[in-house]
């Protein structure tokens, strides 16, 4: 029992830390600009102790928590994540005076620890916990919206409402699973004896349905562009980047810890199918750029299946590689559209704010076609080796239905990721009228960084990725990078 309380990953326990700082230095004086502060090195310093973790495990290896190569690979994910949206909200926040606003970099920091408890969770018990604690964060930061007020409001009312339901449904499929096993271990129930063979693949589906949620895959997609567009640009960022990472990383542990079930393939592959071809569709009509972004997460999740469906040794490289390209060049987007923003002028969340952008601002129109290409899956973008990687593990599973969609879903990106390109490079119908400029140094070197990530992991993957891939397996039947 002892074991149980003593092994905890050091992330855990220093963005816990840090929030118990942030919420004393809080009761003393308030200072939005200290509480980023104070959230940013907490984000350096559990960076600096991604790999670590407190005390032993167990001999019989049933703990709460877990920490692999994997777990650490996508714990460092969630966090770079976040320092980069902490970094699009520092002028903002820091310098508005008119409201408190430490509870705005609060609420970022408990919902990377959210995350980060789903990363590392071995069992249902801390899962849900990070589940439920990473959905009040983004429920709360929804409603940071100024302009409107009320956009914000409806944004987190649709949120928790249907947060809430998949919840309930996730938990039930958990009792279900407890039901059949008598334990708690995050993994796929099997039933034993003469336990009826419908509840592992009742409890196994509803799972499976409240992680589909999160993911926003289709037909549980409809809440993400309507949560995202009421949203701050660096909250959507948030939820398109670090509550995507967190899922997938908890989805592949779950079944990477025990044999597949073997209506899995079925279920999945029209998830996928309809995913890629539902977010690509809904992309096609989207005028706001917030919108489109949120449709294209949808499509990136479909693609991240595709892998997750097809174990093998192309699989973990696969979806190593996709998880750092999305994230990077999603995030790099939402920079860009936060550095475009100004006080007086457009927030750069409508398209057609864009137009002529090649004219009067080249280096972000620069760096926004970069990540566009690079979402797109066209070089020199890391997005290029990303799809060809995933593409490669359908090739090596004949999954020929699923590269046909990847291919048709493709395509279909090109559209509207390009349709941004041609109004950026479309010059203006009447002259603009000149916008004060204000320093942001902040986002400039955000997005500077960004665009060395995305162009380096292009050019040279083998130096940029393969070092951080997953470990190989140890227990026969598991995917690549799936150790105990």
């Amino acid at each position: 029992m002892i074991g149980h309380d003593v092994f905890l990953p050091a992330p855990l326990l220093a963005v816990s830390s840090g929030i118990m700082v942030m919420l004393a230095a809080t009761v003393w004086r308030r200072s939005a600009g200290r509480s980023l502060a104070c959230a940013m090195v907490t984000l350096l310093l559990s960076l600096a102790v991604v790999g670590r973790h407190t005390g032993g495990r167990p001999e019989n290896g049933d703990s709460l928590f877990i920490q692999d190569r994997w777990t650490t690979y996508t714990a460092a994910l969630i966090i770079f994540s976040t320092l980069c949206i902490l970094l699009m909200s520092w002028r903002d926040r820091g310098h508005d005076g008119t409201i408190p606003v430490d509870e705005y970099p609060l609420l970022f920091m408990l919902g990377t620890l959210g995350a980060l408890a789903m990363v590392f969770s071995a069992n249902y018990m801390p899962f849900f916990l990070g589940l439920e604690i990473l959905g009040i964060s983004i429920t709360g930061l929804a409603t940071f919206r100024h302009r409107p007020v009320m956009a914000g409001c409806e944004a987190a009312m649709k949120y928790l409402i249907l947060s809430g339901v998949s919840s309930a449904i996730f938990l039930f499929g958990t009792g279900l699973a407890y039901g059949v096993t008598g334990s708690l271990r995050f993994m796929p129930p099997v039933a034993a004896g003469e336990m009826p063979a419908a509840l592992p693949v009742a409890a196994t589906v509803m799972v499976l349905a409240g992680m589909f949620f999160k993911l926003s895959a289709v037909p549980f997609h409809m809440w993400l562009p309507d949560v995202m567009e009421g949203a701050p640009v660096p909250v959507a960022a948030f939820v398109a980047v670090v509550s995507k990472i967190a899922i997938f990383s908890a989805l592949v542990r779950y079944f990477g810890t025990g044999a597949q079930p073997l209506f899995l393939n079925d279920i999945v592959s029209v998830v996928i199918i309809l995913t890629i071809m539902g977010g690509n569709l809904l992309a096609l009509r989207q005028t706001s750029l917030t919108r489109l972004m949120a449709c294209s997460s949808i499509a990136h999740v479909g693609y991240l299946l595709i892998a997750f469906l097809c174990p093998g040794h192309l699989q973990s490289g696969a979806i190593t590689v996709y998880l750092a390209a999305y994230a990077a060049s999603t995030l790099g987007v939402f920079a860009t559209m936060t550095a475009f923003a100004s006080p007086d002028g457009p927030d750069g969340t409508c398209i057609a704010q864009w137009r002529g952008l090649f004219f009067s601002r080249p280096f972000l129109a620069s760096a926004m076609a970069l990540m566009l290409f690079s979402l797109a899956g066209i070089p020199p973008g890391i997005g290029f080796l990303a799809k060809f990687e995933v593409a490669a593990t359908g090739v090596e599973h004949q999954r020929d239905v699923l590269l046909c969609t990847l291919i048709i879903g493709s395509i279909i990106g090109l559209y509207y990721y390009l349709n941004i390109i041609r109004v950026m490079m479309t010059a203006p119908l009447l002259p603009s009228r000149p916008l004060k400029q204000h320093a942001r140094p902040e986002l400039a070197a955000l997005v500077i960084v960004l665009t060395i990530i995305v162009v380096i992991g292009g050019l040279f993957p083998a130096r940029a990725i393969h070092p951080l891939l997953p470990a190989s397996p140890a227990l026969p039947g598991l995917p690549d990078g799936m150790t105990h």
